[in-house]
């Protein structure tokens, strides 16, 4: 009788995860495999792809703006993280002061995240939109500072990126932070001062180590959403000027709809897939996911 029960609560177990599993090899896994094989063939969506084996990743190692884009991506990328971090940081202890301030901003800061993409990236093209049309150039010009090319600036457009993917992602990262902050048990916090550790100190040798499990996740997250951003590039470079901006996921939109090479475009994606698991393994072998509760 007990091994009739054992055997009919793992049959329901596998009843109830089939469904989820089925859906999620149709949208996820076979979409995957359908990829990677497009990306050993030519393939112009008008006809049949043809096999053409490792054609199109030998012509990705040979391509120098596929090169380019890795190194605009990784700058980005590393930029936007390291400054979402650190913003995110301040704001997350603003807030976690009580005080009416710390209330106001607890719901200003969340307004940026909240906006659409489009929305979003489309309110900082008007802003910094070049010449005296541009209410940053007006404002500028105002006060004698002269006007900008801003996002169209060959040397400025990827920095200009990344301050705006600042100010759209901070607000989550500080929500983030701010809830770890709110877990670490008050008697860590309460110990350390006890002990003589100013507030600077017992953020830098406490709470912060205590935050790792929210920054690696932070981190992961930022690097796989970061890797392949699309929207905000579209609306406001497109990746120009000529291929100042071209991030990655700009230049696969290119070679697969705007070139109509699905072949090469499946390639690309493959061989960033693959870069960002490797990313994504080394930062959480490098940091790991221990802090309180472990």
């Amino acid at each position: 009788m007990n091994m009739q029960k054992k055997y009919g609560y793992r049959l329901h177990i596998i009843l109830y995860l089939l469904p989820p599993i089925i859906l999620y090899s149709i949208f996820y896994y076979l979409p995957l495999a359908l990829n990677i094989y497009f990306s050993f063939t030519r393939w112009d969506y008008a006809r049949p792809p043809t096999w053409i084996g490792l054609d199109n990743y030998v012509k990705l190692i040979n391509d120098p703006i596929f090169i380019k884009s890795l190194y605009l991506t990784a700058f980005y990328v590393i930029g936007v993280l390291g400054g979402s971090i650190i913003t995110g940081t301040i704001l997350a202890i603003a807030i976690n002061r009580e005080s009416k301030l710390a209330l106001i901003t607890r719901v200003i800061m969340l307004i940026p995240y909240m906006l659409p993409e489009v929305a979003a990236a489309t309110a900082w093209f008007i802003i910094f939109a070049p010449g005296p049309m541009g209410y940053a150039n007006y404002i500028f010009s105002l006060l004698g500072m002269g006007s900008s090319s801003w996002f169209l600036d060959v040397n400025l457009g990827v920095p200009m990126l990344i301050i705006y993917s600042i100010w759209k992602n901070t607000g989550f990262f500080a929500l983030v932070l701010y809830a770890g902050l709110k877990a670490i048990p008050k008697d860590a916090i309460e110990a350390a001062y006890i002990d003589g550790a100013s507030e600077f100190q017992t953020y830098r040798k406490v709470i912060i180590p205590l935050l790792r499990p929210m920054i690696t996740f932070l981190i992961i997250t930022t690097i796989m959403s970061t890797w392949f951003v699309f929207g905000s590039v579209y609306v406001i470079t497109k990746g120009g000027p000529g291929t100042a901006t071209m991030l990655t996921g700009m230049y696969m939109y290119l070679i697969s709809f705007g070139q109509n090479n699905g072949g090469y475009g499946a390639a690309l994606a493959v061989v960033n897939t693959a870069l960002i698991l490797g990313i994504v393994y080394l930062q959480i072998k490098r940091f790991g996911v221990g802090g309180y509760g472990t």
